[in-house]
């Protein structure tokens, strides 16, 4: 009996696993997840907290404070007695009291950090974008180069198959005498030379997708496989976006286009609370507080009834002559101001460099794609009318193996042009605020 357990919980594992393994990740599924589970995102997610709380602390910063005080004191003191002379006499004392403190006027410095510490919040949140921006166009970059591995495989497996039914053929043509040894070397040189290829096209799908399953930042022992898209969806579409509105769409969906901006209103917000230091600040305060002596009489209760005392007052600091802070305060925010426009700026040309280049790579692409669409069809057909040729008596092993090299120099060329295509033409929608998916 328990030995049926023991295979039917065998069977169960070895069911599960399978199907574990079996899963496939689609691109959007892949970015979704590392959108959500990266590292730096929830880093980020912690810093947009730590912004509530400065909010919370700023906002606090607008009401009265309060604080009660307790002390008790032992003081030994030289007192005078009723014959002149003098001796130490000790004495325990407690001190009651609490204070309160309100600040009714600060240049608005209080208002400016709520303003800063909610401005900070919107920065971290449009970093948080950022950074999801970043890791979607990276995924995709390492999605697409694992397809392209994989249609790789598929055209050298071909090839070799192709290289198999030869070297077949080959080996019938030397045991019938019409072809020589050396002719049969050739051969089976490139069968080994294409089988190798096939061989380093299998080891660049298995370096891409570690690479990609490293992005998506899974344990190592954690099923991973990729969903491999219809061809309706490796399609290269003709259809270039104009460069100049996929930038202007950019320059008003792009975080970090918002955050240059917000980074220009925050460092405004500094200068404002600069200037606030030349200005008084006035305070409210109040105070109550009582004592007792415990070694005097009366009792306990009725000295801190006798010394009740209760203080109010005004306060207010008008800065005269600060050793320069101020000015200084305010000369390096006229300076973060004109840094953070700068880094506004160049945000701006850093995102048209992108979407020119992409729109570069996007045409070049294309033209490449269907300049090595043509070359394939006419490297194809010299292929094989070598190879009838061949088959004839009519072309050498080495004029047939010159042409299948260039058929399948011509795959690969053409094979690269796609992705290189597919991959700008997603970014492209990418910028115009389009999700990538395949």
């Amino acid at each position: 009996m328990k030995g049926c357990i023991a295979k039917v919980g065998l069977f169960i594992c070895i069911h599960t696993c399978t199907l574990s393994a079996q899963q496939q990740w689609t691109l959007r599924e892949c970015i979704e997840y590392a959108r959500q589970e990266n590292i730096q995102v929830k880093q980020t997610e912690l810093a947009i907290e730590g912004y509530d709380v400065d909010i919370k602390q700023a906002k606090a910063a607008l009401f009265p404070s309060l604080n009660a005080s307790v002390s008790q004191q032992f003081a030994n003191n030289k007192l005078e007695n009723e014959a002149g002379n003098y001796r130490y006499q000790g004495a325990f004392n407690g001190q009651y009291g609490v204070n309160a403190s309100w600040t009714i006027y600060d240049g608005k410095q209080n208002l400016n950090s709520i303003s800063q510490a909610k401005l900070n919040k919107e920065i971290g949140t449009l970093s948080k974008d950022e950074i999801g921006n970043n890791i979607e166009i990276a995924i995709t970059r390492a999605y697409l180069q694992v397809i392209y591995a994989w249609e790789s495989i598929k055209n050298n497996r071909n090839i070799v198959e192709t290289s198999a039914t030869q070297l077949k053929q080959a080996q019938d043509f030397l045991d019938a005498g019409s072809f020589t040894r050396s002719e049969y070397a050739q051969v089976e040189t490139q069968y080994s030379s294409d089988k190798y290829n096939l061989v380093l096209a299998q080891n660049s799908f298995a370096n891409y997708k570690l690479q990609l399953k490293q992005l998506l930042e899974l344990e190592y022992d954690d099923a991973f496989d990729v969903a491999i898209p219809d061809e309706q969806a490796l399609s290269v579409h003709e259809l270039i976006p104009d460069k100049e509105s996929v930038y202007l769409t950019a320059l008003s969906i792009m975080p970090q286009v918002k955050a240059g901006q917000l980074g220009i209103d925050l460092a405004e917000i500094s200068k404002a609370k600069a200037k606030a230091g030349y200005l008084p600040t006035i305070s409210l305060t109040g105070s109550a507080g009582t004592g007792n002596i415990y070694n005097e009489s009366p009792s306990f209760f009725s000295q801190l009834n006798h010394r009740f005392n209760q203080q109010i007052g005004v306060t207010v600091s008008v800065p005269i002559f600060d050793n320069r802070r101020n000015k200084s305060a305010v000369q390096k925010a006229s300076l973060d101001i004109q840094s953070a426009q700068l880094s506004y700026v160049n945000t701006k040309k850093d995102l048209l460099r992108t979407i020119e280049e992409l729109s570069q790579d996007a045409s070049s692409g294309l033209s490449k794609y269907y300049a090595a669409r043509d070359k394939l069809s006419s490297s194809q057909l010299s292929y094989d009318l070598v190879n009838e040729q061949y088959l004839l008596g009519m072309r050498n092993i080495t004029e047939l193996t010159t042409e299948k090299n260039n058929y399948a120099n011509a795959l690969q060329e053409l094979l690269q042009a796609k992705y290189n295509a597919i991959l700008s033409m997603k970014l492209l929608e990418f910028y115009q605020g389009n999700e990538i998916s395949l």
